[in-house]
């Protein structure tokens, strides 16, 4: 979702890209002061906190790319338990018609 700027000004923050941008536009504003230097101790806490948005992103994406993951696993597990009761059944079957033709 894209940052939106609202009327009076405001960004409205819903994710942690959101986040990322606002503290990317503050952390600029603080840079293009006439002396930054004044601002280093507001500049630091906001690129420690972009920094903890920014590994909470990855952490995100990591985490649905595991859920995928095991997502498949689970899918081929499934199959593996069809494929494996079929020959389990399937022989079942065979002794079956191996029986009935002896007697």
């Amino acid at each position: 979702m894209a940052t939106k700027k609202m009327g009076s000004g405001w960004l409205k923050i819903s994710t942690p890209e959101d986040m990322e941008k606002a503290l990317t536009r503050m952390l600029n504003k603080i840079l293009m002061c006439e002396d930054p230097l004044l601002h280093a101790g507001r500049f630091a806490s906001l690129v420690n906190s972009w920094v903890n948005v920014h590994k909470l992103s990855l952490e995100e994406e990591e985490i649905a790319a595991i859920k995928k993951r095991l997502d498949a696993i689970e899918q081929m597990k499934i199959i593996e338990n069809e494929k494996q009761k079929i020959m389990i059944n399937g022989g079942k079957i065979e002794q079956l018609e191996e029986s009935r033709e002896a007697n």
